[in-house]
């Protein structure tokens, strides 16, 4: 590829449709200027401005005052520059589809099914080299740990795969070990930020479904349960509520306390309220704790003891 196809297809890509694309959580809307979340370092509140000057697409981060094109916000993101490139390339070459809005089923994005070679080697090379150093306050033992796939990179990074309803892996997530301005980090990009399911997600759909925040909150939750409540975990409070995979379930919706949070559960409960589906919000953890600190702190038992008083 040529110094000149990348100029050309950094002046015509849509910059918010590939933000839409890879960070479907962001905010962005396809061909649309404004504020979005710059969800690759944790933004919890939009500061990520997107903007077109003279037919070209830019941005902005006013919580870090950077700016630039489309390749300069996927190489900030933490993209390889060959990689960075070819997805631009891509986008421009073949217009990326308006991801679906609104809460009807089905509307959440779907994503690519099946890693590529290359991820599933680096996914199992971090599974190989997982310990309880990578584990560290979240709850979990390294024997769970395993069962569910999670894995330290050589970075000290661990490695999250999110499981699609059906088991499948539909991502791989990264939870920085040395978080600086942004805590996670997709080592899939262009498969956007899909739920995770716990395992055996379809088997029993006589079972409650917890929807909760996290992935990691909801392994914790879902070992903590001991596998009696099915459980969805969100890539955060504007991820998408995977709606279709939840009709004729009973739903219980769990946020943090802070305005996140509740501003989350009061989207959701008209989200399901919409789509006709029965759905029930938890009080919060005490003390601000999030799912896996509480069972760090107190022991997987009593969370799992917490969360079964809320869920007949």
């Amino acid at each position: 590829m040529t110094k000149d196809t990348l100029t050309r297809s950094i002046e015509t890509v849509d910059l918010p449709a590939l933000v839409a694309e890879i960070w479907p959580e962001s905010g962005a809307r396809p061909g649309r200027a404004g504020l979005c979340r710059a969800v690759w370092r944790g933004d919890a509140h939009p500061s990520l401005s997107l903007f077109r000057v003279r037919g070209m697409w830019f941005w902005k981060d006013h919580a870090t005052g950077e700016s630039g094109n489309a390749f300069h916000l996927l190489l900030r993101a933490g993209m390889g520059k060959e990689q960075a490139a070819e997805m631009i390339k891509a986008r421009a070459e073949q217009p990326v589809p308006a991801p679906l809005h609104g809460p009807r089923p089905g509307a959440e994005r779907r994503t690519p099914r099946g890693l590529t070679l290359e991820e599933r080697r680096a996914l199992e090379q971090a599974q190989a080299h997982l310990d309880e150093e990578a584990i560290r306050g979240r709850g979990l033992t390294l024997e769970q740990a395993r069962r569910v796939g999670l894995g330290k990179s050589r970075q000290g990074d661990l490695v999250i795969p999110v499981l699609g309803p059906d088991g499948q892996v539909q991502a791989i997530k990264a939870r920085l070990a040395r978080a600086r301005e942004f805590r996670y980090r997709y080592l899939t990009p262009g498969r956007g930020a899909p739920a995770w399911f716990s395992p055996g997600f379809r088997k029993h759909p006589e079972r409650p479904v917890l929807v909760m925040e996290g992935e990691l909150n909801a392994i914790a939750s879902w070992f903590a349960l001991a596998g009696e409540v099915d459980v969805v975990g969100l890539p955060g409070v504007e991820g998408a509520v995977p709606w279709s995979h939840l009709t004729g379930r009973r739903v219980y919706l769990y946020a943090d306390g802070d305005e996140g949070g509740r501003s989350a559960l009061e989207r959701w409960r008209g989200e399901a309220a919409h789509v006709r589906v029965a759905a029930f919000v938890l009080e919060p953890l005490p003390e601000g704790l999030d799912a896996c600190e509480y069972a760090a702190r107190w022991g997987q038992a009593a969370l799992g003891e917490r969360l079964r008083r809320t869920i007949p």
